[in-house]
């Protein structure tokens, strides 16, 4: 946990938590529930370094020879319904 916390700070990570600061700030001078809201939603990413940040919810891209390997073993079979 130590580690997820302090490694990894990218820019976008740092505009996060900056945008969930501004916001919480919002939240406490305006009582401004959506505000709030936004603010610990940015603020647990920008923390946590979870979500969508720099595209890491991309899912990883396997190499064209491990691709082609799921593709050779499939067999169709026609189906017709009769009328």
């Amino acid at each position: 946990m130590k580690e997820q916390l302090f490694k990894n700070w990218h820019p976008m990570r740092w505009v996060a938590l900056i945008f969930g600061i501004g916001l919480g700030f919002n939240w406490i001078l305006n009582t401004a529930p959506v505000s709030g809201f936004l603010s610990l939603f940015f603020l647990f990413q920008a923390i946590t370094n979870t979500g969508c940040l720099v595209g890491s919810c991309a899912p990883q891209l396997n190499s064209k020879s491990d691709s082609n390997k799921n593709f050779e073993d499939i067999e169709f079979e026609e189906l017709r319904s009769e009328k």
